[in-house]
Formats: structure tokens, C-alpha cells, sequence
């Protein structure tokens, strides 16, 4: 059945292969703001070779926007609304938006939900969301030993093809356009409305499986306020900026409902990045190239030894004073890491722990690694190391993603 979603997936790349939209020559209406939707790929922007991070960065060039606004919580920009994790390596969108963001001399607005992250740790999201996984596996392996032909399983599936067809088009290396189309919504929106829409009033029928009702309800309620939050906030920008263009970074899978929230704003003309320019993606990726001196190779290094010699190799240099190094190693958000230390320096790298998986989220991290540090005033602390690991240009590497328990005040 798996067959479906390669089909799917391959009729999608037909038609976009065939789309040739004139691009708009329009002048931008005086009583509207002009709001272009990109929709990203997360850290999947990474092993792209199609819709890398230099790719996102140089689309938003062209469309020279009047601000840029970022999936982002307020936690995670700086007081200037400037991405914390900018970093290349941090954050293929924060590095792209802020880059762009600073050639142009623009602002950037964050748009996402302002309590996000907390909102994730208060409601236990992501364990929950792990637990109705695992407890949507075992009812779809129990009713397809007793019922395979079940109309309900099948209905079910309809979401893991929908998501077959989605990561058949990472694995495929399709370009920006690709990810930015009627065709691409309609994939998603399939995953979606099964998944938040019909799987709960499937699972009612099922004793024992009475918990995976009330999580449907929960991830759908949680993705319609985001959603309505996030399409709010762009509304409120684009009255801020009437007769301009705004620029929208957002993962891929928001683009239907937001388009959807959106479109009948009286103050906001929708548009397409290919509407408006031509994008010539084989020329970008001949003209770009990543930023040098990223992190530490882990080429032929298991990655838990990678691990542990990156963390030693960052405390060393940050106790040496050396603050290239460091900051290559592992970058920092608002201030340098000279600037950070400057008052309670570290003195004395105690101790590095074995990693362990990391339960963080998301692409980032892959392993924690904690360590104990002594500093000038001669207190010691437990600091956790989030490691992560990219392929820039086919090869590996590795950084230090954070230091999140690092004391602020001494």
C-alpha cells in the first residue's frame, strides 16, 4: 500500500516539474500589505542539496522584504526580535532570516506563539505526543491481526502515506518551489486532517483505547490556537506595514492553515516567492557556499566519542581564553563568550560524563553531555552540553547546540 504514497509523490513532482507561473509585475497595493509565505524544511534544510540553508537565505534576498518574520517564540529572539540561535549550524532558518535580515537593514518580528515553549513543557507535549505514538502503533498492530480489511485502519493509514509522500520528497532533493505549492499543501492537509480530525472519533469505537481520544483532542486544540495565534500576529505586522512586503519563514506544514486563516484578510494580498521572482536555484547553489570553520569534523569518529572530545575541547579553550575556538565550537547567543565569563572566568575542567540521548525535540540535539566546571570564585557546577551533529558539504560535524543550565548571574 506503501505504493500509494510513491505514486502520490511522484505525481506531485510531474506537475510541479510543469509549473511556469508569470511572475507578478503588479505594483503592491497602497491599502494591503503583501505577505509571501516560505515554508521551510527545519534541519532537513541541512541534508538538501536542493533547498539548503544558503538557498532560503538568497530567496529572501530577492524579495528584498520591508521586515521578515520568524517561527519563533519571544524566549528564543533578543530584545531587537533578532533569532537567538542565528548561528549556521543552530538553525537553518534563523541563520538565513537574520543574515538576510542584517544585508538588508530590516527588522525581524517573531510570530509563533509567544509562550511556546513553555506552553510545551507545562502540557508535557512532546512525552505525550511519544506515548499516543507508540499507543497509536499497538491499536493499528492489534486491528490489523484481528480485522485487517478494518475500513477504520485503513482511513488511519491514509495519514502514514500522506507522510510516506512527504519524506519521499526530502529524500528525492526537490527544490524550494516544490515545498511552496498548492500540491505540497494538499499532502499535508490530508496528514493533518486525519490525524487531528477523524482519528478521535475512530479510537471511540475501541475500548482500552479510550486515552487516545482525549489525545487527539488535545494536539488538535493545540495546533488550531497556535495556528490562529501565529496567522494573528501576521495580521497584526501587516497592518504595521501597509503597502509593503513581508516576508514569512515557517516549517512547511503550517503553510495550509496559515494561507488557509489568511487569505480573506482584507489587508493582506497573499503571494508566492515564484509569483514575484525568478529564482534560479542551480545558479544560487553554484554562487553560494556554507560559512568555513563550523564546529569540530566527526568524520570517522563514533559520535558519542565526538562528543566527549568536543565538550573537553570547548571548557579547554574557553580556560585558555581562546574565544575563536570556543566560539566555533560552540556558538553563542546574545553576548560572546568573552563577554559571559568576563567577571567569573572558568578555571578547571573537573570532570566530562559519558553522553546520554537526548529527550529534547526537534532536530537539533542528539546527546547530552554533562560536565563540571570550576570557576574564579571557586564554585563548581554541573553544566549540561547539547550536542548536535550536521553534514555540511558531505561531511560531518559537530557542535556544542547550547549550555542551557549555565548560571547567568554569579
Amino acid at each position: 500500500m506503501k505504493n500509494i504514497s510513491i505514486a502520490l509523490t511522484l505525481l506531485f513532482v510531474s506537475l510541479c516539474c510543469g509549473i511556469s507561473p508569470a511572475k507578478s509585475q503588479t505594483p503592491i497595493d497602497p491599502n494591503k500589505t503583501q505577505v509571501v509565505i516560505i515554508g521551510t524544511l527545519h534541519g532537513k534544510h541541512y541534508e538538501s542539496s536542493k533547498y539548503k540553508p544558503e538557498v532560503l537565505k538568497e530567496i529572501i534576498l530577492s524579495l528584498k522584504p520591508d521586515t521578515i518574520l520568524n517561527e519563533l517564540p519571544l524566549s528564543l529572539v533578543d530584545p531587537n526580535g533578532r533569532p537567538i540561535f542565528r548561528h549556521y549550524l543552530q538553525g537553518p532558518e534563523g541563520w538565513a532570516a537574520d543574515t538576510a535580515a542584517m544585508q538588508l537593514g530590516i527588522k525581524q518580528i517573531p510570530f509563533d506563539q509567544p509562550d511556546r515553549q513553555e506552553n510545551f513543557k507545562k502540557t508535557n507535549y512532546f512525552k505525550r505526543e511519544k506515548q499516543s505514538n507508540e499507543s497509536t502503533q499497538k491499536w493499528a498492530q492489534q486491528i490489523g491481526k484481528e480485522d485487517p480489511n478494518s475500513i477504520d485502519l485503513k482511513i488511519l493509514q491514509l495519514c502514514e502515506y500522506a507522510g510516506d509522500a512527504q519524506a519521499k520528497m526530502w529524500e528525492m532533493n526537490l527544490g524550494p518551489e516544490a515545498f511552496n505549492s498548492e500540491l505540497f499543501d494538499l499532502i499535508i492537509r490530508i496528514k493533518h486532517s486525519v490525524w487531528r480530525d477523524i482519528s478521535g472519533s475512530i479510537f471511540k469505537k475501541y475500548p482500552g483505547y479510550e486515552s487516545l481520544v482525549d489525545d487527539c483532542k488535545f494536539f488538535r486544540d493545540q495546533w488550531l490556537e497556535r495556528n490562529k495565534i501565529m496567522a494573528e500576529n501576521i495580521k497584526k505586522a501587516a497592518k504595521e506595514y501597509p503597502g509593503k512586503r513581508l516576508v514569512v519563514i515557517t516549517g512547511g506544514e503550517h503553510r495550509y492553515i496559515l494561507r488557509d486563516l489568511l487569505k480573506n484578510e482584507s489587508c493582506i494580498d497573499l503571494k508566492e516567492y515564484w509569483e514575484l521572482i525568478n529564482f534560479d536555484v542551480d545558479k544560487c547553489l553554484a554562487s553560494t557556499a556554507p560559512p568555513k570553520d563550523l564546529g569540530m569534523s566527526a568524520e570517522g569518529i563514533a559520535q558519542e566519542q565526538a562528543a566527549v572530545k568536543i565538550v573537553t575541547d570547548f571548557w579547554q579553550a574557553v580556560i585558555k581564553g581562546n574565544w575563536v575556538l570556543a566560539g566555533r565550537l560552540c556558538p553563542p547567543k546574545i553576548k560572546d563568550w568573552q563577554q559571559i565569563f568576563e567577571k567569573n572566568p572558568p578555571v578547571e575542567l573537573i570532570k566530562v560524563e559519558k553522553p546520554s540521548s537526548s529527550q529534547l525535540a526537534g532536530p537539533h540535539v542528539n546527546f547530552n553531555v554533562q560536565c563540571t566546571i570550576r570557576f574564579k570564585n571557586g564554585q563548581t557546577k554541573n553544566l549540561i552540553n547539547e550536542i548536535g551533529f550536521r553534514k555540511v558539504g558531505g561531511k560531518t560535524v559537530c557542535f556544542i547546540f547550547n549550555v542551557p543550565n549555565l548560571p547567568r548571574k554569579w
